[in-house]
């Protein structure tokens, strides 16, 4: 299971805010995200599904140039699994 990492940029899907992944939450099967932005000065933060926002890609700008200098993949990790294996004490990759 991908999550993504504290710190990663975000923009909501409806309402297109701006905000930072500041917690994650994880329970069984769910995973939420709490998110933290500023709106007139005053700070907001929300607790919100992976579907519900999408991970803001980073432009630089070089003269007329635009390209991106973040990938993606840099902003997840890779939950590992609780399960043993051979009733051991490794873990394997979900």
């Amino acid at each position: 299971m991908k999550i993504l990492k504290a710190g990663t940029k975000v923009t909501t899907i409806i309402g297109d805010l701006q905000a930072i992944i500041t917690g994650v939450c994880i329970t069984m099967d769910t995973v939420e995200y709490k998110i933290r932005w500023f709106y007139n000065g005053e700070e907001k933060i929300a607790w919100v599904y992976r579907y519900e926002i999408e991970v803001t890609v980073v432009k630089q700008t070089a003269g007329f140039n635009t390209t991106n200098i973040l990938p993606l993949e840099d902003n997840e990790i890779t939950l590992i699994s609780t399960k043993p294996i051979d009733g051991g004490t490794s873990y394997e990759d979900l």
